[in-house]
């Protein structure tokens, strides 16, 4: 049992040994690559986004005349 605790120790700190060496290339790799480009913001107003959405007012909308409730 002791040669096998040994043996998954080895094998545990060789992993995290790797993993850590592939993380710090990733993050050279990250940093190489140039930034993504912001996106454009569309800023609407209530009112305005309430027009295009066709409501009158929030959760009411035009009804057509031969709609019933």
């Amino acid at each position: 049992m002791a040669m096998q605790k040994r043996n998954d120790q080895k094998v545990t700190s060789h992993v995290h040994a790797k993993a850590q060496c592939e993380w710090d290339k990733l993050i050279i790799v990250t940093k190489q690559c140039p930034p993504f480009p912001k996106p454009i913001l569309i800023k609407l107003t209530s009112k305005q986004l309430l027009q295009v959405l066709s409501l009158n007012a929030w959760g009411v909308g035009n009804m057509p005349q031969d709609v019933t409730s």
